[in-house]
């Protein structure tokens, strides 16, 4: 096994701007249009990320991402990811992972 995750992403992700209320960004589509099973998620500054249905608000309790950190979420049977800042706003990067 690779001692480092090798990663394909072969179309354009989400670029998403945090605020102090929750927000959300609908899943993006891999290369062949579907809808990603994996997305990476990476954060200019401190926010909290979760996989959801539409209507569901991300909390300071969800997942923390920061400034040089990557979280790989499996996002299968979702339709959106809910995001927040943490204390100032942070552009949220969202790539879609094929395999």
């Amino acid at each position: 096994m690779h001692p480092y995750p090798v990663i394909t992403v072969g179309a354009a992700g989400a670029l998403v701007t945090s605020g102090a209320a929750s927000a959300e960004v609908a899943i993006p589509d891999t290369a062949d249009g579907e809808t990603a099973k994996v997305v990476r998620i990476a954060s200019t500054a401190l926010a909290h990320v979760k996989p959801v249905l539409t209507g569901t608000a991300a909390t300071a309790n969800d997942t923390l991402v920061g400034p040089g950190d990557a979280v790989y979420l499996h996002v299968q049977g979702y339709t959106h990811v809910a995001y927040i800042q943490q204390t100032a706003a942070a552009k949220i990067q969202i790539s879609p992972v094929e395999s």
